[in-house]
């Protein structure tokens, strides 16, 4: 989730903070953190200049404004929002359309949103926060022991350097991505005719797509470069050049997720989290049954784990068309839409020219799909083990118990933390969603030490188990359509 965000950043950045440069807009993205705690920053702002509702802050006199837990929670609507960061309240009605997060800014609305935003945000974003400010909060809840302790984690994670980055690492990740490629375009071009090398070239090519995403992922969350602006850049074109998927599209979806994983609307209980916006096909609740329309979709819901993994093959193909269409949409109304277009219409050259200048027609045909099928099970097969048969929710928790109940870790190795590209510390990941790859698992035993203390499940297993609980829950939640 990104609020406020300056137009340039240095290493003091304290998490993902979206580009405010018309050029690339809407990331989770931030830059390294500094020793200074996020939270001891600007105990004190200049009064707001302006207000985006003025007319719901009839009843509360102009100025330096007190404003009770009752009042800010009457302001909790997309079109009414407002919010808390440090016990000061903030007006940020209006600011979703520039907002770099995208509409994400939302789900926080009438509520405390102090750890999410020190999450993802620069520290220099403290110093943009003055423009919404409305007045402090006279009657805030005291922080949980959990949250302090979290905070204190934080902290020492942050005078110990475990923000920084090795370049070298991402060197050695760049180079391997593109070994990949290589050798994949060497078995397809030169033993073409033989099946197994037909075969090897599209998985090759399938681990590289993989792997391209797994890089844009950590460029988007900005835990490689001191600017903002570079990670970008590398982000939309490894996300669009490589991959084929739109960075735009992508950054605004992830954005959601991580704001609210597996939370469902408290209301309607529709999908607030996009990763589980899954239905008709799909459902991971009971409660989301709720919002189905009709018997014709129960039915398909009924038969859900037995299709679950044939609908992962084709899970690329659905991204790529949402990419597409977003990136055109996109095209028309802001500059940087092209820039996502270029990049896709590189790729689709790349990747098409190499195919149909070695095969026929058929067989060309039968390559594109054989490798869009088994990238996009690459691909879903790290997701669902991720969140996937965690607890869904639609009762307001605070930022680390809705990561912790919401997400699961897959056992470290050689194979698992290549083949995910590190998500298999999907919890350190979602507390601290700008920590570089190779730090995540230097503070696992911290975590789960956080997690025991406060009672809560640290759930960790292989991927054979995981997976076995993804099916487990498909058919449970089955059993009740």
């Amino acid at each position: 989730m990104c609020i406020v965000c300056p137009p340039s950043t240095d290493r003091s950045s304290l998490a993902p903070v979206g580009n405010i440069d018309q050029t690339f807009r809407g990331n989770l993205v931030t830059t390294d953190a500094v020793a200074t705690s996020s939270y001891a920053q600007q105990d004190s702002v200049p009064l707001r200049n302006r207000s985006r509702s003025d007319g719901a802050l009839a009843a509360i006199p102009n100025g330096d404004q007190q404003v009770t837990s009752a009042q800010l929670a009457q302001h909790s609507t997309e079109d009414d929002c407002w919010l808390v960061v440090k016990g000061k309240v903030y007006d940020v009605t209006g600011w979703s359309e520039q907002h770099p997060g995208g509409r994400v800014i939302a789900t926080y609305a009438g509520k405390d949103a102090t750890d999410v935003f020190a999450c993802f945000h620069a520290a220099t974003s403290w110093a943009q926060l003055k423009q919404f400010y409305v007045g402090e909060l006279v009657d805030p809840q005291p922080v949980p022991p959990l949250l302090a302790d979290f905070r204190k984690l934080r902290s020492q994670m942050q005078q110990q350097g475990l923000f920084r980055c090795s370049k070298g690492y991402y060197i050695y990740k760049l180079a391997s991505n593109f070994l990949l490629l290589g050798s994949a375009i060497a078995f397809f071009a030169l033993w073409n005719d033989s099946l197994w090398a037909y075969i090897l070239s599209a998985c090759l090519i399938s681990l590289f797509w993989q792997q391209s995403g797994w890089l844009a992922h950590d460029f988007l969350h900005h835990q490689v470069f001191r600017s903002r602006r570079t990670n970008d850049l590398m982000g939309l074109l490894i996300g669009g050049v490589c991959l084929g998927f739109s960075a735009d599209w992508w950054k605004t979806k992830h954005n959601t997720h991580h704001a609210a994983p597996n939370e469902l609307d408290h209301d309607c209980k529709a999908a607030l989290d996009p990763d589980i916006d899954t239905l008709p096909l799909i459902a991971w609740s009971v409660e989301m049954l709720e919002t189905l329309p009709n018997a014709s979709h129960r039915m398909l819901v009924r038969a859900q784990h037995y299709f679950f993994f044939p609908i992962l093959l084709f899970a690329r193909l659905s991204w790529c068309q949402q990419s597409v269409a977003h990136a055109y949409t996109l095209s028309k109304s802001q500059k940087h839409g092209w820039d996502e277009m270029l990049c896709l219409i590189v790729h689709y050259t790349w990747y098409l020219g190499l195919v149909f200048s070695h095969l026929s027609l058929g067989r060309g045909l039968l390559f594109v799909l054989m490798t869009q099928m088994i990238c996009g099970f690459f691909l879903s097969i790290v997701f669902v083990q991720s969140h996937n048969g965690m607890e869904v929710y639609s009762t307001e928790k605070d930022f680390v118990t809705a990561q912790v109940v919401s997400t699961r870790d897959i056992v470290s190795g050689v194979w698992n933390d290549w083949f995910t590209g590190g998500l298999n510390y999907q919890i350190e990941h979602h507390l601290f969603p700008t920590l570089p790859r190779h730090n995540l698992g230097k503070i696992q035993s911290r975590v789960q030490q956080l997690c025991e203390k406060h009672g809560l499940l640290y759930e960790k297993c292989g991927m054979a188990v995981g997976t076995v609980r993804v099916l487990q829950r498909l058919a449970h939640v089955a059993s009740f359509a």
